[in-house]
């Protein structure tokens, strides 16, 4: 038993340290001003790429939100990027079109289903403009986020910019609330590695690349990270713009919240492993104060909490008392929304870890890309 007890605290040492430490250190990071040169008047020539897939509900109402943004009209080409559709995506498309003669809308059609990055790399090699933004079909800007982020690549040590995802509206269930606290503890630690260096976490609701740094979108299945990693292992800055937000749909439900999170922990996995072997390999990739950290919260932590788990478990049948001490303690974190949020949903994301680990070493791959559901 006392043994028993000596292992579970030095796990729980472990665990607790490797997150609070790193934490702590992202979050002070984040307070510190920016080591960058940005230029408020640069204003380069943009392509802005909208992959879909039956988004007939949601394309209009998207190139109209394109339509409406504050930047040089000439400046600015649109492709939509049509991956196999079987609704009446195209239509819709058509319709603006012909209701927006000024605006320069283009449709890349790709009769197979191939994925997110298969039709991202399609249209690529149509574009010679100096920005290539990725943006999903149902992600609406302000009106100013070209005049917000465009300037962050003004520095040449950037070679690619990021915003926010935020909870939209709908975001009411207790799991949507819970999915809203995560994100806004994520682009703390993502704004914290920015400034660190670079983060690799890119949301799809706003993607804006340099094209001269990256050759391809990532065919992983980690598109907007990948594409992240492959442009920091060309020896340029990937970072997140604090002032760009974008409401986007999160999951209302357990059940697809689960969803969710097994798919982006399977990329995240598959990214972290790229970095640790190349930390191993010596090459060139994010530096040691950020890759290391999250190696070790990412790939070795959920084996370190599932141990934990079952020394909890075996302490508790030897001594049944610690059951009713963990229910009071867990019972006061409970008090507080937030803090319930954080505990739940880390408890869940850490089996999620550990299930996205198995199924990445069991080759299991995500190549296409599916909407959240608001139910």
């Amino acid at each position: 038993m006392f043994w028993l007890a000596i292992a579970w605290a030095v796990l729980f040492g472990f665990f607790a340290g490797s997150y609070g430490i790193y934490f702590a250190c992202l979050r002070n990071w984040a307070r510190k001003p920016w080591e960058l040169k940005i230029d408020s008047g640069f204003e380069p020539t943009l392509s802005i790429l909208v992959p879909v897939h039956n988004e007939a509900g949601v394309i209009g109402r998207k190139l109209e939100n394109l339509a409406s943004a504050t930047y040089s009209r000439e400046k600015l080409e649109v492709f939509v990027i049509d991956d196999a559709s079987s609704d009446e995506t195209l239509v819709k498309v058509e319709e603006f079109m012909k209701g927006h003669p000024d605006f320069p809308v283009k449709v890349v059609k790709q009769t197979r289903r191939g994925g997110k990055a298969a039709v991202l790399n399609r249209a690529l090699g149509l574009i010679s403009r100096d920005i290539v933004i990725v943006t999903d079909a149902d992600a609406f800007w302000s009106k100013d986020i070209l005049v917000k982020a465009i300037p962050y690549l003004s520095d040449s040590t950037v070679g690619a910019i990021s915003g926010r995802q935020v909870a939209d509206s709908s975001a009411r269930s207790w799991v949507a609330k819970g999915e809203t606290s995560y994100l806004d503890l994520i682009s703390v630690l993502r704004l914290g590695e920015s400034k660190a260096y670079s983060t690799i976490r890119f949301e799809g609701v706003f993607c804006a690349f340099k094209k001269a740094c990256f050759d391809e979108f990532d065919i992983s299945g980690a598109d907007d990270s990948g594409t992240a990693l492959k442009i920091v292992k060309n020896g340029f800055r990937t970072i997140l713009v604090p002032e760009v937000s974008v409401p986007s749909a999160v999951p209302n439900s357990f059940e697809e919240r689960l969803r969710v999170k097994t798919r982006r922990s399977v990329h995240l996995t598959g990214l972290w492993i790229q970095c640790f072997r190349n930390l191993l390999g010596g090459r060139r990739g994010l530096p040691k104060k950020i890759v290391v950290p999250e190696i070790l919260i990412s790939l070795f932590d959920p084996f370190v909490f599932l141990f934990l788990t079952c020394l909890t478990i075996v302490l508790i049948v030897l001594n049944p008392i610690l059951l009713i001490l963990l229910v009071a303690l867990f019972g006061c974190f409970a008090l507080f929304p937030k803090t319930r949020a954080y505990l739940i949903h880390g408890v869940l994301d850490q089996f999620v870890m550990f299930y996205s680990i198995l199924l990445y070493a069991s080759k299991k791959r995500f190549t296409t890309w599916e909407k959240t559901r608001v139910d």
